[in-house]
């Protein structure tokens, strides 16, 4: 993983200042975006919070791990007022912990059967590196049993260690996640791989020990145990089923550090940490079969990791939900709460840039289309998302290392309602026409323009004229002559609250009929000129026939920039004059 030691600079050029996240689509996505903001819920009593879990009872209690090893806890109760209640620490591990590096108290987890009365009641497990080797840490998962699992203040009984990894040689690449399996119950863990750039030692695709005492084939791992049982010699049983008949559930990962199930499918998505080239989303349907590989050290991501090609047979790569280029993308939460903007969404994130990403089923229902998000929480100047938890009634929650805090995600609900946004080729360049169909105290329309759909930029400000009943809009662009455009509104509320509209997009490589002179009103001092098929020569003529400027254009195509600056203003006629025709368009010229 590389949060928590990612350089500041890079970061801080990453970020953009806006209370509500604003759109930069990876691809013309044309279906319902989700309009969304960060809603403070923990400000206070928070240093350096890692995980946000709850812990399945019906308290409503929600538990933050704080890096250094200090569980908090929090009272919920799922509403949209206020902050949650601050109810104390929870336990306090912090003298067993390494907290540099990318290392810390990194998940806990509670038993399914936690507040029962069953022999697993108080049961919960902490993962986290070690202070014995510091600074590269073993990987230690520890299970704790507290007396009185309802209580705010954990009074332990017991505890154990299950699980010692050795982490030798590096200090990073530590993963990782915890979660009960919702049909098993059996206990998953995420592994990295070991650390190190490319993978040494190839730990990812080895799934058996090299010796007796070797642990390394555990790193780059999803691990599943049997917590309930216990195997000769280990702290744990190996579940039946388990594809090499040891801890190794799936493999060829990197640094799966944030990772869930689908609380009503049981499908898992990963969040796998890239080498330079790919972040990865990997989604795996619960009908899938154990011993899943997703590839590194021979992919990363969607593309071949040609440094380890010698390690490589002739395995397929596991194609990503959705894969791009970032700084540590962080697993999140498919949305089951009940906020109907953000149903059917997988929510993840990406630390370096604050990046929110919403993934959904394309229209087909063959693949995965993802929107996103940029994002900052105004005033805060880093927030390094660590995780994205749910509470116990499936509502989404982002942690801020950085900023200290956790943030609860709600769709934004804009005073205004857009039916209709089209774009129309001009010769002058586009025409933009949109429908309202209900406006109450609502700001302005800013309309933005990109040429490749990355950076969008203001071309302009249209006002609301507030109609109940809604009304129609419309606003010219001077678009460049060549090239595709692409259009979006950023609809603005008087709260300074904002959504965009879907992005339209005009093919500008052919001019409007009978316009190319473009625009038609020319007030830079150049004339732009797209000149198609076969012209002898240019004249720009005064209305009243008087010729100002002629030149010769035999063989010349595409674009052609004539200077006007010395010319008076007024209405001009230009001419294109070939073999066979004359082209003629009217213009105004502005000096």
């Amino acid at each position: 993983m590389k949060i928590i030691t990612s350089n500041y600079a890079k970061r801080c050029t990453l970020r953009l200042l806006g209370l509500v996240l604003t759109l930069i689509t990876a691809a013309e996505n044309l279906y319902a975006q989700p309009s969304v903001t960060l809603r403070p819920v923990i400000t206070e009593n928070l240093t350096a919070p890692m995980q946000f879990v709850h812990a399945g009872d019906a308290t409503g209690r929600m538990f933050v791990a704080e890096r250094a090893g200090v569980i908090k806890v929090f009272d919920n109760s799922d509403t949209k007022e206020g902050l949650y209640p601050y109810r104390g620490i929870f336990m306090d591990i912090s003298s067993m912990i390494y907290s540099q590096g990318e290392g810390g108290l990194l998940s806990i987890v509670f038993h399914p059967e936690f507040e029962q009365n069953t022999t697993h009641r108080g049961e919960l497990f902490v993962y986290f590196t070690d202070n014995a080797n510091a600074p590269n840490s073993d990987l230690v998962l520890r299970r704790y049993k507290v007396a009185d699992p309802l209580s705010y203040t954990a009074s332990v009984t017991a505890s154990d260690e299950i699980l010692r990894i050795p982490h030798p040689t590096y200090s990073n690449h530590n993963g990782g996640e915890m979660h009960f399996g919702p049909n098993d119950g059996l206990l998953y863990l995420s592994v990295g791989d070991g650390g190190g750039a490319g993978g040494p030692g190839n730990n990812s695709q080895r799934t058996t020990p090299a010796s007796p005492t070797d642990k390394s084939y555990l790193l780059g791992k999803i691990l599943r145990l049997d917590v309930n049982n216990i195997s000769q010699g280990l702290a744990y049983a190996i579940p039946a089923g388990n594809p090499f008949s040891n801890e190794v559930y799936d493999y060829g990962l990197r640094n799966p550090f944030r990772w869930s199930f689908d609380r009503t499918t049981g499908d898992m998505w990963i969040g796998d940490v890239g080498q330079s080239m790919r972040e990865e989303i990997d989604f795996r349907p619960a009908a899938t079969a154990p011993g899943v590989n997703y590839g590194w050290n021979c992919f990363e991501g969607d593309l071949p990791y040609t440094p380890a090609a010698g390690n490589c047979g002739g395995f397929p790569n596991f194609a990503p939900a959705f894969a791009y280029q970032g700084v540590s993308v962080i697993g999140g939460v498919f949305y089951r709460g009940t906020d109907g903007v953000l149903a059917n969404y997988f929510i993840s994130a990406d630390y370096g840039s604050g990046n929110i990403h919403f993934t959904k089923r394309n229209a087909a229902n063959d693949g995965w289309e993802t929107v996103v998000k940029a994002n900052t929480i105004a005033g805060i100047a880093d927030f390094d998302i660590s995780d994205i938890g749910e509470s116990e009634s499936g509502e989404v929650h982002l942690v801020g290392l950085a900023s200290n805090a956790i943030y609860r995600l709600e769709s934004v609900v804009l005073p205004v309602k857009l039916t209709s946004f089209k774009a129309v080729k001009t010769a002058e360049g586009a025409r933009l026409n949109w429908q309202t169909s209900s406006e109450e105290n609502f700001s302005n329309f800013e309309v933005q323009y990109s040429a490749d759909q990355g950076k969008f930029q203001t071309v302009g400000t249209v006002a609301s004229s507030n109609q109940i009943n809604g009304t129609t809009y419309q606003f010219s662009h001077s678009m460049p002559a060549l090239g595709n455009a692409y259009y979006r509104l950023k609809m603005m509320d008087l709260d300074k609250t904002f959504e965009y509209s879907r992005i339209v997009s005009l093919q500008t490589d052919e001019l409007a009929e009978g316009g190319f002179v473009r625009p038609s009103l020319v007030n830079s001092g150049s004339m732009n000129l797209l000149l198609e098929g076969s012209h002898q020569s240019f004249e720009l003529v005064s209305t009243n026939g008087a010729v100002f400027h002629k030149e010769d254009i035999s063989g010349k195509k595409g674009p052609l920039n004539i200077p006007v600056n010395k010319i008076t203003s007024g209405m001009y006629i230009v001419r294109l004059i070939g073999n066979e025709n004359v082209q003629q368009q009217k213009i105004l010229i502005l000096n």
